[in-house]
């Protein structure tokens, strides 16, 4: 699997001026991130991709979120998020074929 690097919602341009890609499991877990922070519906191509974690963040528990986040991530095999914290940022364990790695989400890609 390869894909194009976004960091605060852009594409990562690299020193020689290409974009930079992620491959095999960076670009796995930037898939999973974007399928948790992504607003539902919001992306015209895909009207499916995305949860409702930051539009319910303030007003769920931490469990709570975590069921939005790993319902985003049903289709991606091997997958799956466990939230530590809650807050202004949310902060989880995202596990892509079992490599764990902590991720925050707060909107911005």
């Amino acid at each position: 699997m390869r894909d194009t690097m976004i960091k605060n919602g852009d594409i990562v341009i690299g020193s020689s001026g290409s974009t930079v890609l992620l491959e095999g499991t960076d670009a796995k877990f930037q898939q999973a991130v974007i399928c948790i922070s992504a607003k539902l519906g919001g992306f015209v191509y895909d009207r499916d991709l995305g949860s409702e974690v930051l539009l319910q963040g303030e007003t769920l528990s931490a469990k709570q979120i975590e069921l939005l986040a790993n319902e985003s991530l049903a289709e991606m095999k091997n997958t799956y998020a466990s939230v530590k914290s809650v807050g202004r940022r949310i902060t989880i364990d995202l596990t892509v074929d079992k490599i764990t790695r902590e991720v925050q989400i707060d909107g911005n890609l």
